[in-house]
């Protein structure tokens, strides 16, 4: 695992053939994730996948930080933190493009320990809908422990789904 911070753009964690770097948002990086987006008939809810306009909102939201994911040379994912005006608990999100999730259970614990080292997290919370089984593996697997689920909270594919509430604290990461 290594960390680096240098000029503009910057890499956060690299762990195996990942790299997690900050997402510098312009023009040409919101069109290219808008484009992949409309891809995949379930990444974000239909609310912000199907409108431009909230997608961009979503992407320009105060108190958020984005991530990419490299895989070598190509963007294989996101990651976005979101809620951290309540600087001790945020919430973090995760996409990955390539759908293998649960190869990059290394460099997600990474970024965890970042994100626990770098800001005054005392948790995190990730609340991913049902249907992203792969996601849900991923977070146990990250460490997080279910808390709870919210029926039929978010629409995806235009259907309601169930979204499941994981968080993980401070002391659990430490001991990762």
């Amino acid at each position: 695992m290594t960390s680096v911070a240098a000029g503009p753009v910057t890499y956060i964690v690299q762990a195996d053939k990942w790299t997690v770097r900050n997402m510098v948002l312009t023009l040409d990086k919101i069109r290219q994730l808008w484009f992949i987006v409309q891809r995949h008939r379930t990444l974000f809810s239909d609310l912000t996948r199907g409108d431009f306009e909230n997608f961009v909102r979503a992407l320009l939201a105060r108190n958020t930080m984005w991530f990419e994911v490299w895989e070598y040379d190509v963007i294989i994912g996101i990651i976005w933190l979101t809620d951290l005006e309540l600087v001790t608990d945020a919430t973090i999100h995760m996409a990955f493009f390539d759908r293998r999730p649960l190869e990059k259970v290394g460099v997600c614990r990474a970024l965890l320990k970042w994100a626990f080292t770098e800001m005054p997290l005392q948790r995190l919370s990730v609340t991913p809908p049902r249907i992203y089984k792969h996601t849900i593996r991923l977070c146990e697997r990250m460490g997080f422990k279910l808390e709870g689920c919210k029926r039929s909270a978010l629409l995806m594919g235009g259907q309601w789904q169930d979204q499941f509430f994981y968080g993980i604290t401070r002391k659990e990461v430490e001991a990762l």
